[in-house]
């Protein structure tokens, strides 16, 4: 993926320097910024466009990047405090796992269940060899 992302990055930059090269004339014309709002006037000095140009990129990528950091931010805290939620429900899960582990019955529960009328085998073989005589 990195491979693919510096061969990108490198025809950008390709295409950005033949787009500079081949249109010098343009972009070195002088460009003047005003601003009239309320009565307030504010002017820049004459800059070649190439330069507000530039400017406006590397600010797009300042604001970019300011918001994928906040939003980066967010979903950090948003990880956390779900992996606390999962940390409390798994102490839950082994406190009820570790209650139904240790019954409060006795061990012979089984043995105690059993109803009256079930023989042993060895008294059942002995019934049906008598019968059979």
């Amino acid at each position: 993926m990195r491979v693919i992302k510096v061969l990108f990055l490198l025809a950008f930059f390709f295409f950005c320097m033949l787009f500079f090269v081949q249109n010098t004339a343009i972009l070195e014309t002088p460009l003047l910024l005003k601003l009239e709002v309320f009565g307030l006037h504010a002017e820049t000095a004459a800059v070649p466009f190439y330069v507000v140009l530039l400017l406006s990129f590397v600010a797009g990528g300042f604001f970019c990047t300011l918001y994928f950091l906040a939003e980066k931010v967010r979903l950090a805290s948003s990880v956390r405090s779900l992996q606390n939620k999962v940390n409390a429900m798994e102490k839950q899960l082994a406190q009820k796992k570790s209650t139904v582990a240790s019954p409060l019955v006795t061990p012979n529960y089984a043995a105690a269940t059993a109803s009256p009328t079930t023989m042993p085998a060895s008294e059942d073989t002995a019934a049906a060899k008598k019968d059979d005589a």
